[in-house]
């Protein structure tokens, strides 16, 4: 599985030239996923060359209006793409009267069903080898930070096994890689764990914004290849960023290095700074492994060895 990460707005509260307002797709292979949908959204999909068709979910993290302002719009430019199975929308208390009250003032029919989905956390999506569970963040409102979970995988293929035991090439190698037993000619049964190397775990990205730093976010993150983590502000203004409920680069980079992840991204930066750099140094002293989001940016999540 394929599993790419698209920046569709960095920026947090104000929107800037070079900054949208929060929005990040994951495709998983066909499915695509979306998290938060600020303003201007759609046009950033266009942008990014993704596919409204195969959106499978909308995930919002709260109700403040730079994080769900692009929804009416997204949904309305949906209504006019071809699509018969049903749309996922999951977030806090509020969401399905904000998606209905839109809907019913704008006028607008959905030839597909819209699912809608309000939740205070847990398990919210579990299918095709992909797994989004929530928590419970700490913000000025209810807000939601979010995982998303591949599932686990088969251990390597150890073909030097396979020779040995005598399975032929071909076929059986495959059903042994999906963990299916197989039955040779001679009437043997291989088992897969016969020919398979330990279960590797599955890849997970955490979501993050908007956020002070807390317990919640760095249990949800243990140990996850990308955290995208809220990191308004330069570590100067902590007493600011803690009174707006948010993070500085700084407290973001020590959940990260708390939490064990493969790499940060900050995002959600405020309008005030024009240059990523002096954030990105303080960030990096506490934890190394740091970017910073960019509207378009692309990262590919690479499968664990």
């Amino acid at each position: 599985m394929v599993i790419t990460l698209v920046v569709l707005g960095s920026g947090g509260t104000i929107p800037t030239l070079s900054r949208h307002l929060p929005a990040f797709a994951i495709q998983c292979d066909g499915e695509l996923f979306l998290f938060d949908c600020g303003e201007g959204a759609q046009m950033q999909f266009v942008k990014a060359k993704l596919s409204f068709a195969r959106l499978e979910g909308i995930f919002i993290s709260h109700l403040h209006g730079d994080h769900i302002m692009g929804l009416p719009g997204l949904l309305m430019t949906m209504s006019q793409v071809p699509r018969e199975r049903p749309l996922y929308i999951v977030g806090p208390p509020g969401i399905a009267e904000f998606v209905e009250g839109n809907r019913r003032f704008l006028g607008v029919q959905y030839p597909f069903p819209v699912e809608i989905q309000e939740t205070s956390g847990g398990v919210l999506y579990d299918r095709n080898r992909v797994r989004i569970r929530a928590v419970p963040a700490r913000h000025s409102c209810f807000t939601l930070a979010f995982a998303l979970e591949e599932y686990e995988r088969p251990g390597r293929f150890m073909i030097e096994e396979a020779v040995r035991l005598g399975v032929p090439e071909g076929p059986v190698y495959g059903k042994l890689q999906k963990g299916l037993p197989v039955t040779l000619e001679d009437g043997r049964t291989i088992l897969p764990e016969q020919v398979l190397g330990p279960p590797r775990k599955g890849r997970r990205i955490v979501y993050a914004t908007d956020t002070r730093p807390c317990e919640e976010v760095v249990r949800l993150a243990q140990d996850a290849d990308l955290l995208i983590h809220d990191g308004m502000f330069d570590d100067d203004l902590r007493d600011q960023a803690h009174q707006k409920c948010h993070s500085t680069v700084v407290q973001a980079a020590q959940v990260a290095r708390r939490a064990g992840v493969g790499q940060l991204l900050l995002t959600h930066l405020s309008s005030r700074y024009f240059s990523d750099a002096p954030l990105l140094e303080k960030a990096r002293n506490v934890f190394p492994h740091v970017i910073m989001a960019r509207d378009l940016l692309e990262i590919d999540v690479p499968m664990q060895p």
